[in-house]
């Protein structure tokens, strides 16, 4: 019985990662057709073609396309995550337009394939809606990260206000993607300067906010807004 056990946990591994690589071959495949021939008009059927392998197998990993883009959405935002805890301990504003540089670095391989989700993706009815009930999980992750931006900056914000600051980057960071992925300008550093734009911004707005009408100020924006960005 031994023998049998050390025979067959190398044949479990090896099968366990084959089809792993079967798998990134089929997103892989769904992404890149996605980007050139659109969303939309993509069929499962044709992926498959594309990733060499039969339609039932690619619904045996998918069950169609929208897991496809909800499997994107989760890996972009599981690596900004990590990336996160790398940034070093300087102004909240630098912080955020670090996390900002690393994150378009991070989704510029996508840029095309998102950008053909862009009715999709702003639906909150569809599955692949960035303010949808499917992705509602990751817009809470992506929030963490902007708390986790804002609490380890030398210039924190305090406690009671480190929920709403949060808030205001999220939906700032929203806007600037919004921005890198529409824009198609023939000025290759307009999101360099959109950028620098909102960290000096940012820089000016925060001594503000500790102010009592700035702060009640960005309270009501953040229960504006809260909700939908994942903050209960």
């Amino acid at each position: 019985m031994e023998r049998m056990e050390q025979v067959e946990a190398p044949q479990t591994t090896k099968i366990s990662s084959k089809a792993e690589q079967t798998r990134q071959r089929i997103l892989d495949s769904a992404l890149r057709l996605f980007a050139t021939k659109g969303y939309e008009r993509t069929t499962m059927r044709e992926i498959a073609t594309e990733a060499e392998c039969s339609l039932g197998l690619a619904y045996r990993y998918f069950g169609g396309k929208d897991d496809m883009i909800l499997e994107l959405y989760r890996c972009l935002a599981a690596d900004l995550e990590k990336q996160v805890d790398m940034l070093p301990k300087t102004s909240l504003a630098n912080r955020f337009f670090r996390i900002m540089q690393t994150q378009r670095t991070l989704m510029a391989p996508y840029r095309d394939t998102i950008g053909a989700l862009f009715g999709a993706a702003l639906n909150p009815r569809s599955r692949v809606g960035v303010f949808g009930e499917s992705t509602a999980d990751m817009r809470r992750g992506s929030r963490h990260v902007f708390l986790t931006v804002a609490a380890g900056a030398k210039d924190a914000p305090r406690a009671a206000q480190l929920d709403d600051i949060s808030t205001l980057l999220y939906g700032l960071h929203m806007l600037l993607l919004l921005f890198w992925l529409q824009n198609r300008s023939s000025d290759p550093h307009a999101i360099d300067e959109a950028l620098s734009f909102v960290r000096d911004l940012l820089a000016l707005l925060l001594p503000l906010f500790k102010l009592p009408p700035f702060s009640s100020l960005l309270a009501r924006l953040a229960r504006i807004l809260g909700p939908m960005f994942g903050n209960p």
